[in-house]
């Protein structure tokens, strides 16, 4: 039978696992801003990455009371510095949504690809979200090497604009790509206390 700790571990996984959903929802605004070239959908991203923000941090918070409410054995205490570290990370992917949204400068011909790779990371970030949850998955492995792909293919593709062009797009790309590899990161670490929520 499951601890008080245990509990609020696993009540911190899936909330951990709803900062994941508000990432993600955070990052398809900002592609599709960016694909659309519409500002009016970066001033929500901005809005999104505030909930992150304000989520993450209460997440932390709540990381913390675990500590001082309880008196956990070194494997708890390690689980709740994952918890620590992965609300951080999340918070800062958030960032990397906002980071996106800001206006730039993507030809038309690089936006399926850009598209894609937009795809790819939401993926990775909505299988993290599963994982937390306790819903098992192969977590986002298969979508970050998606996203490296696309990531090169955008990179290959950023050759053929204009100079300044180019600098955004490759910018946009290794954004994303940041944002997979944390996902990746994320997912390694979430062993110490996401399978405690399942």
């Amino acid at each position: 039978m499951p601890t008080a700790f245990q509990k609020e571990l696993g009540t911190l996984a899936h909330r951990l696992a709803d900062l994941c959903a508000l990432v993600a929802i955070a990052l398809e605004g900002a592609t599709r801003s960016v694909l659309e070239s519409d500002h009016t959908l970066g001033g929500r991203v901005r809005e999104d990455v505030a909930a992150v923000a304000a989520l993450g941090a209460a997440c932390e918070d709540q990381a913390c009371a675990l500590l001082a409410l309880h008196a956990p054995r070194e494997a708890d205490v390690k689980a709740v510095v994952a918890a620590v570290h992965t609300a951080a990370d999340l918070t800062r992917m958030g960032g990397l949504a906002r980071e996106v949204a800001e206006p730039r400068r993507v030809p038309v011909e690089v936006r399926p690809a850009l598209g894609r790779l937009g795809g790819h990371a939401v993926a990775a970030v909505r299988a993290l979200q599963e994982l937390l949850a306790g819903g098992g998955g192969a977590g986002p492995a298969d979508a970050v090497v998606l996203a490296e792909a696309a990531e090169r293919g955008l990179r290959e593709a950023a050759r053929g604009c204009g100079a300044g062009a180019a600098v955004d797009v490759v910018l946009l790309a290794a954004v994303y790509g940041r944002f997979a590899g944390t996902s990746a990161v994320i997912a390694r670490r979430a062993s110490g206390f996401a399978p405690v929520g399942a």
